[in-house]
């Protein structure tokens, strides 16, 4: 069989520990200074430029790697549609974390700040929703999920989207990115396009941004009013609104899977369930900047709690 044009395993994953790095440090000092500007420093210089410049230089064809074909309309709309109906499940699953981690210690507030006016809210659509979508999804659903294809399209999918939820280096918000992961990936893969993971990726984030402009003017509006919040614990509220979004996950993720089947299959699609046997060298080794990553991620989240 020939050989297709990716990444191999170990050169991503040496390539994602990098990145890592490089978020975790100049992206980390960047966002502390100013958020939006360090944003916009972290997500086009040290994400989606280092893919596009690796990319070039190992003379990777962009187009196949990345996945960069046009989709259909009617397509973009079912995608927008199907990740607004699984936002719920998402947030569900983001907070079985909380309710965790409440029990034992105090939750981290939101770095992202509360949008408190229409031209901030704007700006942040910008910045919080369609900067990641793009570059997150270069380097994800597009550089990542490709090189694990010899292992399988279901494999690729799970795997970088696990990587994709621990790149977020926040435990309270980890389930839920890697969800997210993986109902992208299937979408990028029925769709053979990664305009549809951007699509997605660009409207799960409006969608929390927009869902945080609108409640923080409601609060506004409450506290101004006069009115006071009940006194419930922490972890009983999480609970009440956990069995909530679990209950309209089901309505909603049902209706989501039944537009996800009314997306056209891209009948150039390639997907391989096999192993690569013969054109990829296996073992621990090429696991290793993962592990690292991995042990970071657990260290860094046993500091921010302690």
């Amino acid at each position: 069989m020939e050989k297709i044009n990716r990444p191999k395993i170990l050169e991503t994953n040496i390539f994602y520990l990098i990145i890592a790095i490089l978020l975790l440090t100049i992206g980390g000092m960047a966002q502390s200074y100013e958020l939006f500007s360090g944003l916009i420093i972290t997500e086009y210089i040290l994400i989606l430029l280092p893919v596009i410049i690796y990319l070039k230089i190992k003379k990777y064809n962009i187009k196949e790697v990345l996945r960069l074909n046009k989709i259909k309309l009617k397509d973009g709309l079912l995608i927008v549609l199907i990740t607004i109906l699984i936002y719920p499940l998402g947030t569900f699953l983001n907070s079985i974390m909380l309710i965790i981690i409440s029990l034992f210690s105090e939750l981290k507030p939101n770095p992202i700040p509360t949008p408190t006016s229409s031209s901030f809210y704007l700006l942040g659509l910008f910045i919080i929703a369609v900067t990641p979508g793009i570059c997150e999804e270069f380097m994800f659903r597009g550089f990542i999920m490709k090189s694990y294809e010899g292992k399988g399209y279901k494999k690729a999918i799970f795997i970088s989207a696990l990587l994709f939820g621990v790149f977020h280096f926040n435990i309270q918000n980890l389930l839920g990115p890697m969800f997210l992961g993986v109902v992208f990936g299937f979408i990028v893969y029925r769709t053979n396009s990664l305009v549809s993971g951007i699509i997605a990726h660009t409207t799960n984030n409006a969608v929390a941004w927009s869902l945080t402009y609108l409640l923080g003017n409601i609060d506004a509006v409450t506290e101004s009013a006069g009115g006071v919040s009940p006194n419930v614990s922490e972890t009983t509220a999480l609970l009440a609104s956990s069995f909530l979004l679990l209950g309209i996950s089901f309505f909603t993720g049902a209706i989501a899977l039944f537009l996800y089947k009314k997306l056209s299959i891209n009948k150039k699609v390639e997907i391989e369930n096999f192993e690569e046997n013969n054109l990829e060298k296996k073992g621990f080794f090429q696991y290793i900047p993962i592990i690292i990553t991995f042990v970071g991620f657990i260290i860094l989240n046993i500091l921010a709690y302690k």
